[in-house]
Order: C-alpha cells, then structure tokens, then sequence
C-alpha cells in the first residue's frame, strides 16, 4: 500500500518543493476534499473522478449468530466514482 509520504517523495521532486511541504500540500487538498462533500457538494477532478456522497438506503438484514431479521437505517456514504480514464487501467 502506498501512503502520503511515498506520494509526497515524487511530487516534492517534480514540484522543487521539500517532501513535508508536499505532504502538508496533499493534506490539505484531501481535506478540503472531505469537507465539500460533507458540505453536499460533488468534487470532481478531470483525469481522476468524482468524489461525493450518497444516501445507502435502510436495509433488513439477517443476524448471523442469531438468525433474526433486523433493519439497519439509511446512512450517507462518501463514494468515489473514476473517470474513464482510470476505469479500467
């Protein structure tokens, strides 16, 4: 897995900038990300995708150490859906 410092590594030397410049660049790019969609808001980035959030209705569902039916409520989800230029890379 690949976190925000190894991304940081590359972007700090494409960019001239240090690596704990990137990574507090990327941070605050992901957050801000995060608080639009909390906001309601559809983050879209040409070449990569949208970001946004979605309703997952309320369901039944089978307990499975007790076999009884049980109904979770509706909750909001964050989603990504990619482009179609990352899709089926």
């Amino acid at each position: 897995m690949v976190g925000i410092t190894e991304i940081a590594k590359p972007v700090a030397k494409k960019t001239g900038i240090s690596q704990k410049k990137a990574r507090e660049v990327i941070n605050a790019f992901l957050e801000e990300v995060v608080k639009q969609v909390d906001r309601g808001e559809r983050v879209r980035i040409a070449g990569l995708g949208i970001f946004e959030r979605r309703v997952q209705k309320a369901r039944k569902v089978r307990n499975p150490r007790t076999g009884k039916m049980m109904t979770v409520k509706a909750k909001k989800k964050f989603a990504f859906k990619p482009s179609a230029k990352i899709k089926y890379l």
